[in-house]
């Protein structure tokens, strides 16, 4: 089966404004975010997709941003579909967000050329 791993940002001191865009992106009301010494960070995993998502910057002020990370059983183009529609929703709210996506080997690792949803 194809894999296409990706990593991206999306400009939100909120984690619950980051929350609720994972939440509607995966269709998990259920998700949480558990605060880490550094802030809030969340996993999740299913069949289809495995994702990451971390508070970077200083927790709690204005210059904080949420990382993500993650592996999408699809080809690109079906994964980069998948990833439009987590970019579309932070814009939709006035966040800045980007994701980089590539196709992956079984391990994960980038294998093709790079491309950016923006």
């Amino acid at each position: 089966m194809a894999r296409t791993s990706f990593h991206g940002d999306i400009e939100t001191a909120s984690h619950e404004t980051m929350l609720g865009l994972v939440r509607d992106w995966l269709a998990q009301p259920e998700l949480a975010m558990t605060l880490r010494r550094t802030g809030y960070e969340t996993t999740y995993r299913d069949d289809t997709i495995e994702l990451y998502c971390h508070e970077a910057g200083t927790p709690g002020a204005g210059d904080s941003f949420y990382l993500l990370e993650g592996i999408v059983e699809a080809e690109p183009a079906r994964a980069a579909e998948r990833l439009a529609v987590l970019v579309a929703a932070a814009r939709a709210a006035g966040l800045d967000c980007s994701i980089d996506y590539a196709e992956a080997d079984a391990d994960g690792a980038a294998i093709g050329a790079e491309s950016t949803i923006a």
